[in-house]
């Protein structure tokens, strides 16, 4: 289904961002793995998205992982993950998947944290704690892609339950730090929730779907309210009351969104709005 936008069309300002080499950048300048994972999710059957996916086929590492061009070159989890979820169907994608299932993160020793130390997750690079948005992607990545790797899926769902914030819904890391419970966050909730479509925990998914309902008002912004729309339509689908109603403060804020120059945040603007959620969507 397609939704206009009032005005800007966010598929058309995205497509004149891209960068010579088929890449996108993060805000201007050099094209990184993510944006460019997030561009060809939105033009997926545009030629500017065709362009975006020769970039990723281009910088994908030896071990099938795609790393930050700018900064420390280390292989980078969730942008391996949605590297995986937008190329077709071939070996480049396989061996992203084939990493993904070796990069999860180590086992924490000799310390409490307040969670099971023995779930592993994955972090935002190898050898990294696992943090809440690395695992969503990854775990999605898996369920979809290799559905088979029933152990890696039920260890990214038992990281998610078990970081999950009192009350519902999701924090970055930790649900607790020093004793003090801390928020969550709509952000990380909706990736959370992207991630744990068709989870046999249904209280988990419910309690940070009613978190979602109840507080994305109070978090507006480009990149949260995009993600928010993307889970409540992967969750209840395009005539949900509360996605309708979501959809249209994202059209409210997209000159704003715009003008502030996230590439990132206008695709995945772009993908609420108007994209096939098909690459993202675990079916039951």
């Amino acid at each position: 289904m397609t939704f206009a936008a009032r005005g800007t069309d966010a598929a058309a300002v995205l497509r004149a961002r891209a960068n010579p080499d088929g890449g996108f950048s993060p805000v201007q300048g050099t094209s990184e793995p993510e944006p460019t994972a997030v561009a060809a999710l939105a033009l997926a059957a545009d030629p500017a998205g065709e362009a975006a996916r020769s970039w990723l086929r281009d910088h994908q590492r030896r071990g099938g992982t795609w790393a930050a061009i700018s900064g420390l070159p280390r292989p980078t989890i969730a942008p391996t993950a949605l590297g995986a979820l937008v190329l077709d169907d071939g070996e480049q994608r396989t061996r992203a998947v084939d990493a993904l299932t070796r990069l999860r993160a180590p086992v924490l020793k000799g310390t409490t944290p307040p969670h099971e130390p023995v779930r592993r997750g994955w972090g935002w690079t190898p050898r990294m704690f696992g943090w809440v948005e690395p695992t969503s992607w990854a775990t999605l990545a898996l369920k979809r892609l290799r559905p088979t790797e029933r152990v890696l899926v039920e260890d990214g769902e038992r990281v998610l339950s078990d970081r999950e914030c009192v009350g519902g819904g999701w924090n970055y890391g930790n649900r607790t730090v020093y004793g003090q419970d801390l928020a969550p966050f709509l952000l990380t909730t909706a990736i959370a929730l992207i991630g744990l479509q068709n989870t046999g925990r249904g209280e988990l998914l419910a309690r940070g779907t009613r978190l979602l309902r109840a507080r994305w008002r109070d978090e507006r912004g480009g990149l949260t309210t995009a993600l928010a729309l993307i889970a409540l339509r992967l969750a209840a689908g395009d005539d949900d009351v509360d996605a309708t109603a979501v959809r249209g403060a994202l059209i409210d804020d997209l000159d704003e969104i715009v003008a502030f120059g996230d590439n990132l945040a206008l695709a995945w603007t772009s993908v609420a709005l108007n994209g096939d959620l098909d690459a993202l969507r675990i079916r039951s």
